[in-house]
């Protein structure tokens, strides 16, 4: 047996793997015990409030990862572009699990009390979404865009996202292109 910080640690490790697999409503805290090794009792000793502490707390880390990875982005030294490009790529670390993972946590929102949906939803919307509309106001106030801050905030991480980034930062500057300059052919000097 792991100290107690150890096997908290697992135990949200093994909740947050079945969520990504299963979703929300398919987690058995019996499977996340015989994961890690314990007794199904031993997950309320580090968990009171049993799965749906275990929610929170692995929501609030994947938040709070994203929203480092978010932060480094947005303060990116350079133009406009440099900073989408850098805010595509955070977005699309972990592409294969953390995009889903991002939508399991969403969609668990609406199997979980309304104390739980609040504190999670405004930590999303606080940590996640926020340093982003900021930096589409500060592009709308200095023209560099045109727009709602918050519909283009929507917009970029929609379609970053939406897009296999599995080319890198190549990739994350064709999206940051096709979001500032459309998909239009630009026209033809005459």
């Amino acid at each position: 047996m792991t100290d107690g910080t150890d096997t908290r640690t697992q135990i949200m490790a093994a909740f947050a793997d079945q969520l990504a697999g299963t979703g929300y409503a398919g987690i058995s805290l019996v499977g996340v015990a015989g994961t890690v090794g314990i007794r199904k009792p031993s997950i309320y000793h580090h968990f009171p409030g049993g799965k749906q502490d275990l929610y929170r707390a692995v929501a609030r880390e994947f938040i709070g990862n994203l929203h480092l990875r978010i932060r480094k982005a947005v303060d990116t030294e350079g133009s406009l572009d440099d900073r989408l490009t850098a805010l595509a790529v955070a977005c699309s670390e972990d592409h294969g699990s953390s995009i889903s993972f991002e939508q399991r946590i969403y969609d668990a929102l609406d199997q979980v009390s309304d104390t739980t949906r609040d504190e999670i939803s405004a930590l999303y919307v606080r940590e996640v979404l926020s340093p982003v509309v900021v930096l589409f106001e500060g592009a709308v106030a200095g023209d560099e865009l045109t727009g709602d801050p918050q519909f283009l905030m929507n917009a970029f991480l929609h379609l970053a996202r939406a897009t296999d980034l599995a080319g890198g930062a190549d990739n994350a500057r064709r999206i940051t292109e096709l979001f500032l300059n459309g998909a239009r052919p630009r026209a033809r000097p005459m």
